[in-house]
């Protein structure tokens, strides 16, 4: 039952998968939620000593796991390219930490705009199909990604943040400047992050790319951007808008 628990997703059979929203995948949607209730409710009934150690063990745990699945796949000559932390949960831990160790920048914002959502999409919309129950991958790509979820919620829980639409412009601007050299990575060494040459399956983009084709599939990456901030910001856009009526 063991045999494939430290076997890339590359090396593994593909009958051995799961399927997009079978019962193995709904349930961990469901995990993924008691998850992030738990430590929203730990979080928010917390001094501010103890808010700042949860923090840092969320994000020292997110590191944790990728740093030994990285040990592993050393250890087993199985490491490539494609495991660099290049891709937007990868970016999303460092950012994480970042504030964690020093909030109130920028990155806290990025926390909720586009690392939330990112996580999100990721747990709805899984590439790691191909892999069993039981591998290692398999295991931290969902507490990996619930973790990312449950950073940004936590601290809106414990009022430590609240969004403001107002920086979504600086946070575009970084979103693109990301997408740059992340575009020369995947083209210099023929990789995917950010999904910039190929849509992932399964995911809203793969409707996009039989559209508009690819590069075409592109243009859906604003759009599902900006439908999902539309979301995200919706009470405080209605609250502007109250206040707008008010005056006038």
């Amino acid at each position: 039952m063991l045999r494939y628990f430290v076997t890339a997703q590359e090396n593994i059979p593909p009958e051995l998968g799961f399927q997009l929203y079978g019962r193995s995948h709904l349930l961990w949607l469901v995990w993924t939620v008691i998850l992030v209730t738990v430590l929203s409710l730990w979080y928010r009934r917390s001094d501010r000593q103890l808010r700042r150690k949860i923090l840092l063990g969320v994000c020292v745990c997110m590191l944790a796991m990728d740093l030994i699945w990285d040990g592993i796949l050393v250890a087993t000559d199985q490491f490539s390219l494609n495991y660099l932390p290049l891709d937007l949960c990868g970016i999303a831990m460092f950012g994480e930490l970042l504030t964690a160790l020093r909030p109130g920048t920028i990155v806290d914002e990025l926390c909720y705009c586009l690392f939330l959502p990112g996580a999100m999409m990721a747990l709805l919309f899984p590439n790691w199909t191909p892999l069993p129950f039981w591998n290692y991958l398999y295991l931290r790509s969902y507490l990996l990604h619930g973790l990312l979820v449950a950073f940004p919620i936590m601290r809106m829980a414990g009022g430590d943040f609240r969004p403001d639409a107002r920086k979504l412009p600086r946070c575009l601007g970084i979103s693109l400047l990301l997408c740059v050299p992340v575009y020369a990575v995947d083209k210099a060494l023929d990789q995917n992050f950010f999904f910039l040459n190929t849509p992932s399956e399964g995911s809203p983009l793969e409707l996009f790319a039989q559209w508009f084709g690819n590069p075409g599939y592109l243009i859906g990456l604003p759009v599902l951007l900006g439908l999902v901030w539309l979301l995200l910001y919706f009470p405080q856009l209605v609250g502007w808008l109250r206040r707008a009526h008010r005056i006038e």
